[in-house]
């Protein structure tokens, strides 16, 4: 199974998880067979060019990053700015939030509030942000310190400081 067949199995699976669909409900909605939903899932086969306009029409994903993420060659103009694969799966992945967030709002906040809604969050987003990199820096200040002390200390209580679960970028 090749990197593209990896990187759009797992944005299927990703998409199908948050949006709540069953294999037969998807099926249903792109007009395919519950087998086939079944072998794109386990990434035996891609689907065709249709199928993917299918599946963006019922994600609300730009058919190019599928295009993209599926092996096919990108209908959008080269050069978009996409690096990599990282930075494409980067792209669908932002874009299909972007989509549910619409829906989203759509669907549970009223018109009026929409906007207010949208600065709460962005304010939750910041408060989260500032708080892991808050607890990043402990955590390395913590690292620090502790490889400061192991070499100031004698050579048979020298050990090797843990990692504790966050990666210095």
């Amino acid at each position: 199974m090749g990197d593209e067949d990896n990187r759009f199995t797992a944005w299927l699976n990703m998409m199908m998880q948050q949006r709540g669909f069953s294999q037969a409900e998807l099926a249903r909605a792109v007009g395919v067979g519950d087998a086939q939903v079944s072998r794109w899932r386990r990434g035996q086969v891609v689907p065709t060019v249709h199928s993917l306009q299918r599946l963006a029409d019922t994600f609300g994903v730009p058919r190019a990053g599928l295009d993209r993420l599926a092996g096919y060659p990108p209908s959008a103009p080269e050069g978009a700015g996409l690096e990599d694969a990282a930075d494409l799966a980067r792209q669908v992945e932002r874009e299909s939030y972007q989509a549910w967030y619409g829906q989203l709002l759509e669907r549970q906040v009223p018109r009026d509030l929409w906007r207010v809604y949208a600065e709460a969050c962005a304010n939750l987003a910041e408060a989260m942000g500032a708080s892991w990199q808050e607890a990043l820096g402990r955590a390395q200040r913590e690292l620090a310190e502790r490889a400061a002390a192991l070499e100031d200390a004698p050579p048979e209580e020298r050990r090797e400081p843990r990692n504790v679960g966050f990666r210095p970028e």
